[in-house]
């Protein structure tokens, strides 16, 4: 069965039109999402390099040959900037613009757009790295858990070899896949692989930004406002997860509780501007001490923890205190005021208590009461001494 070229050449020309346009609409719609702009270009100029093709025949060969396939590089260039927009990282015009120059000072030699070996090669050399640059882009930005991200990095890593694999072809098949004397079918069917990939990346590309918001809107609703720290919502998801990946793998986990000592008269002197500043401060401080994998919550008003993985009650008590000093320390300044602020600390251990996040909440809480019983500014490991917990809670409503 032949593969209408011509046919497939006519919708791909409609469906990049189509896309390229949706997706300047959705970056009019919400201009922070600059690769949708990126990426409207990317089909819009691939779109405008298939429609320079049309006209080869009719008008010298460097108009639908040297015009299309810079167009061509133009569009995977914009495709590239989009991945580092979507990123967050800022354009970069070296290499692209690098290519164009090498593709347009290659057409102004004679003989040079006539020799079909030459052309396939020299644009193949072009466009494989730009799109290879694309998949690499993606792939950085691999920590953020999108689940359209791998695909589009298949994708786009498939077109890349596609375009390379047409230098090892050169002699062995038929333009546009080589550089043999072109058929109507392989013609058809290179048009046909580049718009299956196309209409793929297009689904995928919206999905991924979709995904990345419902992430965002997710961690919104993890995040305290104030602080910037994970919730108690949040404590209660990331916590079980870890705390059951930590027992599987028979390895320790320590929770760490932290009370900011005398929080209420601080507050009640300087105002609720006063205690946010503080707030803020504390967890600035606390953010700098502790360690990158070591997560840190606000459970509510002055109380805070943190889940330290991998980490046993030696290393927690080392974290804890650096904390501690750290905080004693820095100090702050409310209304032109100095104040020093300090930190009750508790420790539990899976090593102690077992891998149960709600006993872990329950005796690190009753460790900062004992380190409050004892003078404030201290910490406190959790022992399995049920009289040491019992006397922490006759001292806990004295002490709150």
């Amino acid at each position: 069965m032949q593969i209408d070229g011509f046919t497939i050449i006519l919708t791909g020309l409609f469906i990049r039109a189509l896309l390229g346009i949706l997706f300047l609409v959705f970056w009019l719609k919400d201009r922070r999402s600059v690769w949708f702009a990126w990426w409207g270009a990317t089909f819009l100029f691939g779109d405008l390099a298939a429609a320079v093709f049309f006209v080869r025949g009719f008008v010298p060969a460097f108009f639908p040959i040297g015009i299309g396939v810079a167009c061509l590089i133009a569009a995977f260039a914009c495709g590239w900037q989009g991945a580092r927009a979507f990123e967050g990282r800022a354009p970069t015009w070296l290499l692209p613009l690098a290519a164009l120059a090498i593709w347009f000072a290659a057409s102004l030699i004679p003989g040079f757009l006539e020799n079909v070996d030459y052309r396939v090669i020299l644009s193949s050399l072009l466009l494989a790295p730009l799109i290879a640059m694309t998949a690499v882009e993606f792939w950085r930005g691999r920590q953020e858990p999108l689940v359209s991200r791998w695909p589009i990095i298949v994708l786009f890593a498939s077109l890349s070899l596609f375009f390379a694999s047409r230098i090892a072809l050169v002699g062995l098949l038929p333009f546009p896949f080589g550089a043999l004397p072109m058929q109507p079918s392989w013609l058809g069917a290179f048009n046909l692989i580049i718009l299956l990939h196309t209409i793929a990346l297009a689904v995928l590309l919206v999905a991924m930004t979709k995904e990345r918001l419902e992430l965002e809107q997710q961690l919104k609703a993890q995040t305290d406002l104030l602080t910037g720290t994970l919730n108690r919502r949040a404590l209660i998801a990331y916590g079980e997860r870890s705390v059951a990946r930590h027992r599987i793998a028979e390895e320790p986990l320590c929770l760490l509780s932290l009370d900011i000592d005398q929080f209420k008269p601080m507050n009640d002197r300087f105002g609720h501007s006063g205690g946010d500043e503080i707030l803020t401060k504390f967890v600035a401080v606390v953010r700098d001490n502790i360690r990158p994998g070591d997560l840190l919550f606000r459970i509510g008003g002055d109380e805070f923890c943190c889940l330290l993985p991998n980490t046993n009650a030696a290393q927690a008590h080392q974290v804890a205190e650096r904390v501690r000093t750290k905080v004693a320390a820095a100090g702050v300044e409310v209304a032109k005021t100095p104040v020093t602020v300090t930190v009750s600390l508790g420790i539990a251990s899976t090593e102690t208590f077992g891998h149960a996040l709600e006993l872990l909440m329950h005796h690190a809480d009753m460790a900062v009461y004992a380190a409050k019983r004892q003078g404030r500014n201290a910490v406190v490991v959790a022992s399995a001494d049920e009289a040491a917990i019992a006397r922490a809670l006759q001292a806990r409503t004295r002490l709150a």
